[in-house]
């Protein structure tokens, strides 16, 4: 009898874990491109925070595209991201232990609550074009 209630709650418990995987949030592939006074930015990082949940990075290739991954996952929530640039001249790092060039955007894109910029994700399909300025 023991071994029979044992058993039943060691099934249990197996049952249990595997409804805990879940398929995590929606996630939408985002490729978009950053322009610096109407150029694409050829360096640095896009980072956002959605309203809810993971955020999502993307590093900016040579002509200003990015992908965003959340995580080891790619793609981004799907719903409205606050959006961060950051792009450091001769570095490719955006680590805080990285020795930092010159601060290639203006500072104010660089947090996700002050730079103005966001997106909105859907499923599907995301290109989205972040226009930055140099002006104050």
């Amino acid at each position: 009898m023991r071994f029979q209630i044992a058993l039943q709650l060691a099934l249990l418990a197996a049952l249990t874990s595997l409804g805990c995987g879940g398929s995590g949030p929606t996630l939408a592939p985002v490729t978009g491109k950053v322009l610096l006074d109407g150029k694409p930015l050829a360096t640095g990082q896009v980072l956002t925070q959605p309203t809810a949940g993971r955020g999502a990075n993307g590093s900016i290739q040579s002509d200003g595209t990015f992908t965003l991954s959340s995580g080891r996952e790619p793609g981004a929530m799907v719903g409205t991201h606050q959006v961060a640039v950051v792009a450091y001249e001769g570095s490719g790092s955006t680590s805080p232990e990285a020795p930092q060039g010159k601060l290639l955007v203006p500072q104010r894109y660089t947090s996700t609550e002050n730079s103005g910029l966001t997106i909105e994700v859907s499923s599907g399909e995301n290109t989205p074009t972040l226009e930055l300025t140099s002006a104050k």
